[in-house]
């Protein structure tokens, strides 16, 4: 672990990347409760381990819904979330980063007292390595604004010199600050596209934490072109999975899906799955074998998936 932060993390290799490590850092903390410990010890232990849910990663930006079973999804229409409320939705995200990493960076230092691992040597490296990855995902989320001014001096600007103003009876702030602030909510609305291709990578990733990417490759495209291979289709969420594998228990067992909607056994699954993959290309997350499919869509895949294989 390095505890480096990375504000230009983008593709769903890069979030897959940084979801893996906040696996591992479970996964040592895991090793952890095995061990005995006393009972003030076992509860920091576990507390840490709950931050590296990776579905946490999302729950700091106001472009993602929870449902009520605590399922986060990216809003279909970014168009109407104004850019203060993201601010204020990732501030108490901020708080946690000030805590785990023991540097305050302008939030309140009385909600973010350093955390107590950080005198311990030995154990320091946890909640620094945590902090990193959230803060990787914040940085790299409001740098596709494109500008220099970074969310934390953007929210306080807001707070002070925006809000402050109207609260205060002030019909606008000065002019100069109300096209300040104009033009950061110019960007942040230019930025839809990016922005939504972003949360669609790192939501993608977070579904799919099968470790690196390579190791993904690896176990998707083992199969040898001479031997039989399995396209299997899958739903996880409202997200539908296209992909092929040799050992369909074993993959099955690491993507453990929703819902299995098909199978099939065949010679050229390769092919087949590289079809269906350029059939739905307009509704495929980027870089994924997940699609966004509406029920004709499913009925599609099936009757394709049929129709390419060759038994």
């Amino acid at each position: 672990m390095t505890n480096a932060v990375d504000e230009n993390l983008f593709t769903y290799e890069e979030l897959g990347e940084l979801v893996s490590r906040l696996l591992l850092i479970a996964d040592e903390l895991d090793r952890m409760l095995s061990e005995y410990h006393p009972n003030q010890m076992r509860e920091e232990i576990q507390r840490l381990k709950d931050y590296c849910e990776p579905v946490l990663l999302l729950e700091a930006l106001q472009a993602c819904l929870t449902d009520e079973s605590g399922v986060i999804e990216v809003q279909e229409d970014l168009r109407n979330v104004a850019l203060e409320r993201e601010f204020f939705k990732c501030e108490t995200v901020d708080w946690l980063i000030d805590s785990l990493s023991g540097v305050q960076l302008g939030t309140k230092p009385e909600q973010s007292p350093p955390h107590e691992w950080l005198s311990d040597e030995s154990l320091s490296r946890f909640p620094r390595e945590i902090a990193a990855c959230y803060e990787s995902i914040l940085s790299s989320y409001f740098k596709l604004l494109g500008v220099s001014m970074g969310r934390r001096d953007a929210w306080n600007f807001w707070s002070k010199q925006i809000f402050d103003a109207s609260y205060l009876g002030q019909a606008v702030a000065n002019g100069i600050d109300q096209e300040k602030w104009e033009g950061l909510q110019r960007a942040y609305f230019e930025s839809i596209p990016k922005r939504k291709e972003f949360l669609s990578n790192l939501l993608a990733a977070i579904r799919n934490p099968t470790g690196s990417p390579q190791q993904v490759d690896q176990i998707d495209q083992g199969a040898t072109q001479s031997g039989y291979g399995f396209v299997y289709f899958v739903r996880n969420g409202d997200l539908c999975k296209i992909g092929i594998t040799e050992n369909l228990l074993r993959r099955f067992g690491e993507l453990q899906p929703d819902e299995v909607l098909n199978v099939v056994r065949c010679k050229n699954f390769q092919e087949v799955e590289r079809k269906l993959h350029l059939e739905f290309k307009e509704i495929r997350l980027p870089q994924t074998e997940y699609f966004r499919m509406q029920p004709d869509h499913v009925a599609d895949a099936h009757r394709l998936l049929l129709r390419f294989a060759e038994m």
